[in-house]
């Protein structure tokens, strides 16, 4: 009897803590989603991040007793060991103390903490539990994101269940990338078929020897704050400052430079100079213009120092403009032009940034067909090629030959083919004899050519005809 008494005590009081028990109680994890700069989060950082601190307002307050409270982060461990002073509860007023310990979990190789709390005050709606707290290894901040960074959860139970609802699983910390790089193509100038393919023209027919490559954009996102450290906290993410120090970069140009390789201002002095790199040219970013450290027949390298990074981040937007200058008689061939672009970083554990996007495609003003294989006008076979106009319009048609030694040249072959119509049947020879006329050194050689016909207009067709040697039968290839 006595036994049945006491457990019937033990009810009465266990009741008394619940009062209220899975009333709708509010989690506040975070009062505003802070976003770090995605940088910070790279392999083995050390990065502290520090929340704004998380919030329960109960439904119903919480009974004079013991009651057991469990935070559960997800995503990193805890920065800063927790200690029972992390969580603070406020009641209504009501009189009396209450006592919160920490019991398990809370170290920075941890990511969940228990607290209990002897309650010596009958709380009231809308008392409060308050966690200050800050967090390490959030590594899922690497990538941009505002709903896949570290969570935080809150329960508060009593030897019954839940005192209150439980505030769920929400994110508590965010992230932007600190540094974004774009790239952008530049005019629409194309390669000039009327002058051998080895100048640009513009939509009103004008020629030039620039050609705009397009821009590569820096810029410095201000709105991620940086990770803790002793002396700065809140301080905006920005290049070359404090934790965003910069060892370096570069920016890389790939496509077909061999015109620009061939260029240099001092060739206007009436030399062949070519080792200034002035045949493609940085210019809006930096102070004056700045030529290519090395240059290439198919790369444009230029390495910016820590304050060229800075510089680019501050100035006139953080883009930087990019010209190819061309000598005016190398051979054009249509390409496309990508930029790859990096930032490094001095502190270790920081992402370095890394970028490659596309920038100006050159293409012809007409169009064009490439011809493998045309045999020696000087062998046992007659080989001809028949050329027709596709197009809507008039236009002349170019021939550039090469002979097996690599050696071009371009020549006019037709001054005028109308659209729809179809040329005679030329020879070798006279593709040879056409280009011969704009280059008189040119040369067959012993061996076979190669072959790119061109016209003023859209849809040009080549067929490659030969006659064998009795001049019966012909084939074409």
């Amino acid at each position: 009897m006595n036994f049945k008494r006491k457990a019937l005590t033990a009810a009465v009081a266990a009741a008394a803590l619940s009062t209220g028990a899975a009333q709708a109680g509010t989690w506040t994890a975070t009062s505003g989603l802070p976003l770090y700069a995605t940088e910070f989060f790279g392999t083995n950082n050390t990065t502290e991040l520090t929340p704004t601190t998380a919030v329960y307002t109960m439904a119903s307050g919480v009974a004079q007793g013991a009651a057991v409270i469990d935070i559960t982060l997800a995503g990193g461990t805890w920065g800063t060991a927790l200690t029972a002073g992390s969580l603070v509860y406020a009641n209504g007023g009501n009189a009396g103390t209450n006592t919160i310990s920490l019991v398990s979990g809370g170290t920075t190789t941890e990511s969940t903490a228990q607290f209990r709390v002897a309650q010596g005050i009958t709380g009231t709606v809308n008392d409060t539990f308050t966690l200050t707290y800050t967090i390490t290894g959030a590594d899922a901040l690497a990538t941009a994101t505002t709903t896949a960074g570290p969570t935080l959860a809150f329960t508060i139970t009593d030897i019954l269940g839940a005192v209150d609802t439980a505030g769920t699983a929400t994110a508590v910390a965010g992230s932007i990338e600190g540094v974004t790089i774009s790239a952008n193509s530049g005019s629409t100038d194309e390669i000039d078929v009327t002058n051998g393919s080895s100048v640009f023209t513009n939509t009103t027919g004008t020629t030039t020897t620039v050609f705009d490559l397009g821009d590569v954009t820096v810029t410095d996102n201000t709105g991620a704050a940086n990770g803790v450290d002793a002396n700065d906290v809140t301080a905006a993410f920005t290049l070359n400052a404090t934790q965003a120090g910069v060892e370096g970069g570069s920016i890389v140009i790939t496509g077909d430079f061999a015109a620009a390789l061939a260029f240099s201002t001092s060739d206007t002095l009436g030399d062949t100079i070519t080792t200034t790199n002035d045949g493609v040219v940085l210019s809006n970013c930096l102070a004056g213009n700045t030529n290519a450290t090395t240059l290439t027949a198919d790369t444009a390298t230029f390495t910016l120092s820590a304050a060229n990074v800075q510089a680019i981040g501050t100035t006139n937007s953080g883009t930087c403009n990019f010209t190819m200058n061309v000598d005016g008689t190398t051979l054009l061939t249509p390409s496309t032009y990508t930029a790859t672009a990096s930032i490094d970083y001095t502190t270790a554990g920081l992402v370095d940034e890394a970028f490659t996007g596309a920038m100006t495609t050159t293409a012809k003003n007409g169009s064009s067909v490439p011809i493998p294989l045309l045999l020696n006008p000087d062998g046992a076979y007659d080989n001809f090629v028949r050329i027709t106009n596709g197009g809507t319009v008039t236009g002349k048609v170019f021939v550039t030959l090469t002979n097996d030694s690599g050696e071009s040249a371009t020549g006019t072959l037709l001054e005028s083919l109308a659209a729809g119509n179809s040329a005679d049947l030329i020879s070798v020879a006279e593709l040879v004899t056409a280009v011969q006329a704009s280059d008189a050194t040119f040369t067959v050689g012993t061996g076979k050519l190669r072959a790119s016909i061109e016209g003023e207009f859209a849809g040009i067709a080549v067929q490659n005809v030969s006659v064998s040697t009795d001049g019966t039968t012909f084939f074409t290839f």
